[in-house]
């Protein structure tokens, strides 16, 4: 299968400072929050009796979330398993697999939404014209607009025959009936090696699109903004150096050290970056950053988790909170799961499957 770029980062605003990037050191020297995690059974029994008996869905990676108009949610995958799972908890080797796909959560009740059919699932966006074993879309984050749901589309092609042989090449944007969750629409972005969409905040009148500049080692956030629903239809503006530029080209970091996927909200009164630790090589470690502007300075990092499943084989990636799932104190964590032995993900279904925390903070200063 193919394995995703290892996790995210990003930032948030009411007035941008102009700063140089903070390094991971740099960001580090804050008066830290503290944290204590614990695991969310709820949305981990709801998604784990699904995976293991719906015959749809088994396993995913992303798992962005986006709040619908009904009241119900979008989440948001990439490389998704369907299929049965074995009573040995196994999965059946011809398995199909998908590039992305969304359940909608509504009370409770599951829906895998895939292209294809039920009995021949297919990516639910695919790259026009394009080969599946070639090119394809993985999700970023989403957004709302009236009865249409947008949502992030990075592109990448195949490079060699090895697991990892694959690049970036352009980001584009899916929209969905909200009534259905058919797809409309996919629309191009301007040509970028920013990997836009890792994470979306909206404020005022815009939304506001983080990406990633991913030099494997070294990972940068960026920012980009477009009039409130207007993401496909208006041009997007990039910040560069604390102004706003129409130069798709000339955005400029924000801060160093995140990961692919990551997730920014306004939390108990800063502006709260949670990512998977990207400052070191498949960390286990989940992390947060705080802000006063949305473009930052970040700092305080605070470690939020430290993933059991990670060793050996096994490595954990894209944490994101979504922070309309918590409350005035505490964020609910995904992450995802993953090994680089393929063989182990068909061994045990549950491996390749989103985790669900719940990480109570405790702010210094601040009365709760």
């Amino acid at each position: 299968m193919t394995n995703r770029p290892i996790t995210v980062a990003a930032a948030v605003l009411t007035g941008l400072a102009v700063a140089a990037v903070p390094t991971a050191a740099q960001a580090a020297t804050a008066c830290a929050a503290t944290a204590s995690a614990s695991v969310n059974e709820e949305l981990t029994e709801l998604f784990g009796t699904y995976g293991d008996t719906a015959g749809r869905w088994t396993g995913a990676d992303s798992a962005y979330s986006v709040p619908l108009p009904d009241g119900s949610t979008a989440w948001l995958y990439s490389d998704t398993f369907m299929g049965e799972v074995n009573d040995d908890l196994s999965r059946p080797l011809d398995s199909p697999f998908l590039h992305n796909s969304i359940i909608v959560e509504d009370g409770g009740d599951l829906t895998t939404v895939t292209g294809g059919t039920e009995a021949a699932p297919e990516s639910l966006v695919k790259v026009p014209g394009g080969d599946e074993t070639q090119n394809w879309y993985w999700f970023g984050d989403g957004t709302v607009e009236g009865d249409t749901l947008q949502v992030m589309l990075l592109e990448f092609v195949k490079t060699g025959t090895g697991v990892f042989d694959f690049a970036f090449a352009g980001n584009a944007v899916a929209s969905f009936d909200t009534a259905d969750m058919s797809l409309t629409a996919i629309t191009d972005l301007p040509e970028s090696d920013v990997n836009w969409g890792s994470a979306i905040y909206e404020e005022g009148d815009y939304t506001y699109v983080f990406g990633v500049e991913d030099n494997q080692a070294q990972k940068y956030a960026h920012l980009a903004r477009v009039p409130s629903g207007d993401l496909t239809t208006a041009p997007w503006e990039y910040y560069a150096d604390g102004t706003w530029s129409t130069d798709p080209t000339g955005s400029s970091r924000i801060l160093e050290g995140v990961s692919n996927e990551f997730s920014v909200s306004m939390f108990q009164g800063k502006f709260t970056l949670v990512t998977g630790d990207a400052t070191q090589p498949l960390s286990a470690d989940i992390v947060m950053y705080r802000a006063d502007d949305l473009a930052g300075p970040y700092t305080g990092k605070t470690v939020l988790y430290s993933t059991p499943e990670t060793g050996g084989n096994v490595f954990t990636y894209n944490a994101k909170a979504h922070p309309q799932l918590g409350d005035r104190d505490t964020l609910l964590v995904t992450y995802n799961v993953n090994s680089f032995e393929g063989d182990d993900l068909y061994a045990d279904a549950h491996l390749y499957r989103p985790r669900y925390i719940d990480v109570d903070l405790v702010i210094p200063g601040r009365r709760r």
